[in-house]
Formats: structure tokens, C-alpha cells, sequence
């Protein structure tokens, strides 16, 4: 439990000059004498009227405590705009049929570390966008995992016109993110190629992640046993989509590095959104305040009936 405004709970001090109030003898009558009725026992009446004053304390402290705020986080509650949302944005051009690895393709290897990449999420809502000459939104930012590895199983290059345009895949993950609140808004673009479409340019796409401060992390595939492969990569480009955006360009040669790349990009966006925080919480207040209010109510009740002070 925790408190909205623990310093309100130093109001609980009220308690010490009530108590000391309520202690306070009522002004009597001088007799000659009180050897008479000094050995008479007071009657369980006389002794529960004593304790009223006992019951406008506690009063004072239950209304201190709810005017604090008392309040329990919820730990399982969804918290709007505390997560990470991920706009995946994966290059299905001709190139990613190239060999990435033993047996496996380029496109064949990514879709693998994207589905461990989307597997892994907590929390974190993952959209999915892919291009070639032009890109298509597959799925908006969505908690829903296995629907999004499912898409990641079914891409296939070819049914987009062939190309590479950087600039419209970068366009197409900046606009399903443009309305989101999460903590931090971050697009993951891949490619093994340079932009050569007639679309959106880069630069104007990186222009508009600046605007929305949306960070941009670019993922180059290249080919270190044929370097000649790599004049194919506008590395500079990806480069500087990543530095003016706030984020960082990677190298990856193998479905190994390619997971330690998201791995990592998943770390450093981590560490931006810092410790888990509740917005959802249970609050007592309520249930403090009724005590106190019931309080006062039976000393009241009490002090009227059953242990009012007989007349003179």
C-alpha cells in the first residue's frame, strides 16, 4: 500500500490535543468531603463514558489517513502509454531471396528472428509493415502475438512490385504510429538494398520521424564473404536515418547477429522507459473517511442514549 499524499498523514497529530481535551475534568461542585462515596466502584456505565473520547482519536487518525490517499497498485493492470510500441518495417524485395545463411534465405532467415523477436514482447504492442517498390500495412500495433507471428510465417517476396523503397516502408511504420502514446515509439526498418523507387524519399520520411520524435533503428543485411554484395547497401542513408531520428544503425550478417540486433534495440528502448509504474489503482480513502465519519457518528449515539450523563 502506498499513499497519494503521505505528508497529510502528519494531520493524525490533531489526535494528541483532542486526546488531551477529552481528558480534561469537567468543572464540579466544592463539597466538604469525599470520604463518603471515595470507596464506591464506578459502574461499567460510568467506565465505558470514559472511553468515548477513545472513539473521537481514532476519528481524527482514520480521517488523517484517507485525507493521505491510501492506495494499492494494481500489478496486473495494462498501463496506457508506458510501453513500447514497435513499428516493424521488413524489406520483401527479389534480394531477400539471396542465401543468408546454410539453406536459408535472407527473407526466410529475418522472418525467423522477427517471430523470436515478437514472441519475447511483454507488453509492448508490435505493428508489422512490409515493402518493396511500395509497402502495405500488415497489422497496426497489436498485443495480439500469435496473430502477428502467424503474418510473419506467411511473408512471401513477390506479390508487391519489385523494388526497394526505403522511403515509403519507412512512411507507411511512421503513420501507425503517429497516433499512439506509448512511453517510446520506435520503428525497426530492414533492408539489404537502396532506395530506387519513385515514392517518398528517405530523407522526407526521416524528416517526418523527426517531427513525430519518433526513433528510426535501420538494419542493414550484408554480406561478408562478397563484400562487392554490400555496394548494394546505402549504408550512409541508413546511417543518417538513424542518427538524426535518435537511434543507431546496425550490421547484421547472420540470423545470429540479426537477434542480437533486436535484442539490443529492444535493451536500449527498455532502459528509455525505465521502471514499471501503476496508473490503475484500488483506493481505501473512501473506506477511511466512512470509518471516521462512523466514528464520530457512535460517540455521538452513545454519548445520547445509552451513556448520556444523568441530569443534575
Amino acid at each position: 500500500m502506498e499513499f497519494a499524499e503521505p505528508l497529510a498523514l502528519l494531520l493524525a497529530l490533531l489526535a494528541l490535543p483532542v486526546a488531551f481535551l477529552a481528558r480534561r475534568k469537567a468543572r464540579g461542585y466544592s463539597v466538604p468531603s469525599t470520604g463518603a462515596v471515595a470507596a464506591v466502584r464506578p459502574t461499567v456505565r460510568l467506565r465505558a463514558a470514559r472511553l468515548l473520547p477513545v472513539l473521537r482519536v481514532l476519528a481524527v487518525v482514520a480521517l488523517a489517513t484517507a485525507i493521505a490517499g491510501p492506495r494499492e497498485g494494481n500489478a496486473d493492470a495494462v498501463v496506457p502509454g508506458e510501453g513500447i510500441d514497435i513499428a516493424l518495417s521488413l524489406d520483401i524485395s527479389s534480394s531477400m531471396d539471396q542465401r543468408f545463411a546454410q539453406n536459408q534465405s535472407r527473407l526466410e532467415g529475418t522472418k525467423a528472428v522477427i517471430s523470436e523477436f515478437i514472441k519475447s514482447r511483454k507488453d509492448d504492442r508490435v505493428g508489422l509493415v512490409v515493402f518493396a517498390q511500395e509497402a502495405l500495412a500488415l497489422s497496426p500495433p497489436s498485443l495480439d502475438y500469435a496473430a502477428l507471428d502467424a503474418m510473419v510465417k506467411d511473408i512471401e517476396s513477390g506479390f508487391l512490385p519489385d523494388g526497394t523503397g526505403i522511403g515509403v516502408g519507412l512512411a507507411s511504420a511512421l503513420n501507425m504510429l503517429q497516433e499512439s502514446t506509448a512511453a517510446s515509439r520506435i520503428v525497426i526498418l530492414l533492408t539489404d538494398g537502396q532506395h530506387n523507387a519513385d515514392s517518398i524519399s528517405p530523407e522526407k520520411a526521416a524528416e517526418l520521424a523527426i517531427s513525430l520524435k519518433i526513433r528510426v533503428y535501420t538494419i542493414g543485411v550484408v554480406e561478408r564473404e562478397d563484400p562487392g554484395f554490400n555496394e548494394g547497401i546505402d549504408e550512409q542513408l541508413l546511417v543518417a536515418i538513424a542518427q538524426r531520428t535518435g537511434a543507431r544503425y546496425f550490421e547484421a550478417d547472420d540470423p545470429q547477429q540479426l537477434q542480437d540486433v533486436y535484442d539490443e534495440i529492444a535493451s536500449l528502448e527498455r532502459s528509455r522507459v525505465g521502471r514499471e509504474s501503476f496508473e490503475s489503482f484500488t483506493e481505501w480513502a473512501p473506506w477511511f473517511a466512512a470509518a471516521a465519519a462512523g466514528l464520530v457518528a457512535l460517540e455521538l449515539l452513545l454519548r445520547g442514549t445509552l451513556l448520556r450523563r444523568s441530569p443534575a
